[in-house]
């Protein structure tokens, strides 16, 4: 079974409960190759991918944690982590899109 393959079965298989760091020591592979497979399972509808965004601050964007001196932090700053929903698509899912 190819890499790629294997990859997107072991997100299959863990339902959700598993990160890309584990499934690329799993496998054997370097975590910048699991993220290439994942985006390719991404584009071909495999799986989908969405950015996972805590809710603000009642203290508005001036007190943002992802703001830069005060400024918001809604998606203007995207050069630390991001935490990702990577979703497996039902075939109906996948159809729908075709």
């Amino acid at each position: 079974m190819s890499a790629l393959r294997r990859v997107l079965e072991e997100i299959t298989a863990a339902r959700g409960g598993v990160s890309l760091d584990d499934i690329a020591r799993r496998l054997g592979l370097g975590r910048d190759e699991v993220d290439a497979m994942v985006e390719y399972w991404v584009r071909k509808g495999r799986l989908s991918s969405d950015d996972i965004a805590a809710a603000c601050p009642s203290g508005g964007c001036g007190t943002c944690a992802l703001g830069d001196d005060g400024k918001p932090g809604c998606g203007t700053r995207r050069d630390g982590p991001v935490l990702l929903a990577i979703t497996v698509r039902r075939r109906e899912d996948r159809r729908e899109d075709s």
